[in-house]
């Protein structure tokens, strides 16, 4: 196609999640012919950069290019191209570097006549925008027709990112989601994947068979036999107070267009499915003046029995997503074109889920099919893994390599209700290829409607989420608060178990990189925790609990070399520099768990390994932690909310009459004990406090 100036690549085997226009490179767009060559020259050196004649370029890019970044390039190509002819120039050899300076003034503020509206481009637009205007004078020796004169390359001695005012992260610089908008979205999208998924997958089955039944005949007359039968169905539904069926919105709409009065009682009611019910015949479809013909029957009857949908009218009964014991419909009636906006929801409220409890990104959610979700397979203790299989996209060759995730039950779940709500059958993909931030917007706008608020579901408050949010928030999820919550039902072990599982199966996958950026984040955060917990020392707040005089001695060997090192001129960052390497040290052998820190120093004095007869571990076993006992677990101020619950709680069983002898007997030492250790917390906190 090089001879084209419109290269249609519809033929070739796109990532399913690639625009339908990225497959086609329009060049038309640049006036001068001789530019246009110059511009498919580039962009087929971008693609295909293995061949001799760009191999003899020093300053060639030497990783091919995908077809959906070049046309992000021809796009910029045909702009700036263009540019130079409405400057007055007929060659590239004209251009001067204050030819590039006005260009980037041209192209730093959008266009008004867009819907986002004026205002400066980001910086990583703008080396889109810059790339290829400098990348030309690189492939000058390429060029056949039309190049930069030589010795000329636009900023020279500057790189486009610097030009372009990007920056270069080391870290990530994506924002996690908020917790108060992160916890309803995954307690919503559970709860709707769980319980309505496979209401709203039947009901959508039912809509799809009624409407591939319905026939397209028009009515040509009422006749008397249809007005018997028309009565003697009315008769009936009035009788059993059935309603009549509703319309969509979409045909109210055009009934109104047609002169319909928006008061007019039989304006929402569906007469022709009404009649053929009726008469016993196909479905029909009946003009406006033969309404009219049967107006004067169905005036009444609609007034005594009603109009509702078709479907959802004998909802089944389900839990209260607020209270289990509550049992509520799981919907009011819905007319179709409600049964497919359910749907869109609940699409959107699996790909929501799967987002968040794998951190899948957008390109491997865009290649799940029905296929994806594999047999589940048994592992030791009974227990089950679910795995998804799928494609990685990104930083991978062209069309991408197959891949597997090891997932939540959930998760697999959700991807299979997916792939059934979009009645997935040739290897399609599972969900609508929609950013997961417009999904997350219209899942957030039924939670929040009354649809939502009568299955009490906890409202969403506005805020950003994306796909790469929702991948941050995991990594942070997991490194922060091992064995807490993620959201309802979901416990961040097990969602640590299988990412860290699933790194061990592939372990240079995608779910490695996601575990690697978590151990990136949990390093942060205990040396962090390590920190605050030596600031307590220092003030006076010590640790309590079996570990507490191992950590004391630990934090003055720690005081006395920062007082006994003499540093430099920069004393207080030389200090607190010196001070942050000793702790990292430090950090490096704490564990959380629920109700302690565990600074697992020395396998053999784990308590945890030697319950379990496994003294040379690697690693605590924080389900058999026993932190009032163990010499390596230590209790601090942040920890006295989880004892004191853990008091409370005890209190209540002890006091209640009908609790087995036995069991209190058991119990009691337990509540005792915890009382021991809130005294000790509440003690030592107290001591900053003149010792109240």
């Amino acid at each position: 196609m090089f001879d084209e100036d419109f290269w249609d690549l519809s033929g070739v085997k796109f990532p399913k999640g690639v625009r339908s226009n990225v497959k086609r490179l329009d060049f038309t767009g640049i006036t001068n012919p001789a530019l246009r060559l110059t511009a498919k020259e580039y962009v087929f050196a971008l693609v295909v950069p293995d061949h001799e004649r760009v191999l003899a370029l020093p300053g060639a890019r030497r990783d091919p290019y995908k077809p959906e970044s070049a046309f992000n390039f021809c796009v910029q190509l045909v702009r700036w191209m263009n540019f130079v002819t409405d400057q007055g120039m007929s060659s590239l050899c004209e251009v001067m570097q204050e030819h590039c300076e006005v260009y980037r003034e041209f192209r730093s503020h959008r266009s008004r006549k867009r819907r986002q509206g004026s205002g400066p481009i980001t910086p990583g637009t703008m080396l889109t925008i810059l790339r290829p205007v400098v990348d030309l004078a690189a492939y000058r020796e390429l060029f056949t027709v039309d190049a930069y004169r030589p010795g000329f390359t636009p900023w020279e001695g500057h790189t486009v990112s610097e030009v372009a005012g990007w920056e270069t992260y080391a870290l990530s610089s994506t924002p996690p989601v908020t917790e108060e908008v992160f916890q309803p979205t995954v307690a919503a999208a559970l709860y709707l994947v769980e319980t309505l998924g496979p209401l709203v997958a039947e009901e959508l089955e039912r809509l799809l068979e009624a409407r591939a039944s319905k026939g397209g005949q028009s009515l040509r007359e009422i006749t008397s036999k249809h007005r018997a039968a028309v009565t003697a169905a009315l008769d009936r539904l009035v009788l059993e107070q059935v309603p009549l069926l509703a319309v969509d919105a979409r045909q109210v709409t055009r009934r109104i267009k047609r002169g319909w009065r928006p008061d007019d009682p039989l304006l929402h009611v569906d007469v022709g499915d009404f009649f053929s019910k009726a008469t016993r015949s196909r479905y029909v479809r009946i003009a406006d003046h033969l309404v009219e013909d049967l107006r004067p029957l169905l005036e009444p009857a609609v007034a005594k029995a009603g109009v509702a949908g078709a479907f959802g009218r004998e909802a089944s009964r389900v839990p209260s997503a607020d209270d289990s014991q509550h049992l509520v419909p799981w919907t009011l009636a819905l007319t179709g074109d409600e049964v497919r906006s359910l749907q869109f929801v609940l699409l959107a409220a699996c790909r929501v889920l799967v987002a968040a409890l794998s951190g899948m990104r957008a390109g491997e959610l865009d290649e799940l099919t029905a296929d994806s979700p594999q047999p589940p397979v048994t592992v030791s203790g009974g227990t089950q893994r679910f795995k998804l299989s799928s494609k990685l996209i990104k930083g991978q060759e062209f069309g991408g390599v197959a891949e597997e995730w090891v997932v939540l039950e959930p998760a697999w779940r959700a991807v299979k209700l997916a792939a059934r709500l979009n009645q997935d059958r040739d290897g399609q993909r599972a969900f609508a290829r929609s950013p997961t931030d417009f999904l997350h917007k219209k899942l957030r706008e039924w939670v929040n409607s009354p649809a939502g608020q009568r299955l009490g579901l906890a409202p969403i408050p506005a805020g950003p989420v994306n796909g790469r949010m929702l991948r941050r928030t995991l990594a942070l999820s997991l490194a922060h608060r091992p064995g807490g919550l993620l959201a309802a039902k979901i416990h961040l072990k097990h969602v640590s178990v299988v990412t860290t599982e699933g790194y061990a199966n592939r372990p240079g996958g995608s779910q490695g990189n996601l575990l690697a950026e978590v151990e990136r984040e949990q390093e942060k955060s205990h040396l962090k925790l390590t920190k605050e917990a030596f600031a307590d020392y220092r003030a006076g707040r010590m640790p309590t609990g079996p570990g507490a005089r191992e950590l004391i001695k630990a934090f003055e060997h720690i005081d006395a070399q920062i007082k006994d090192h003499e540093p430099g001129t920069a004393a207080v960052l030389e200090a607190e520099r010196r001070l942050e390497n000793l702790l990292r040290q430090q950090s490096k052998h704490l564990h959380l768990q629920t109700a302690n820190y565990c600074w697992f120093r020395d396998p053999h004095k784990a308590l945890c390994l030697k319950l379990a007869g496994t003294p040379d571990a690697t690693k605590p076993l924080g389900g058999m932690c026993d932190s009032a006992r163990c010499p390596q677990a230590t209790h601090h101020p942040c920890h006295l909310p989880v004892w004191q619950s853990q008091v409370g709680t005890g209190k209540v069983f002890l006091a209640n009459p009908r609790f087995p002898k036995g069991e209190k007997r058991r119990l009691e030492p337990e509540v005792e004990r915890a009382e021991r250790v809130v005294d000790e917390i509440m003690t030592a906190a107290g001591t900053s406090d003149g010792g109240e």
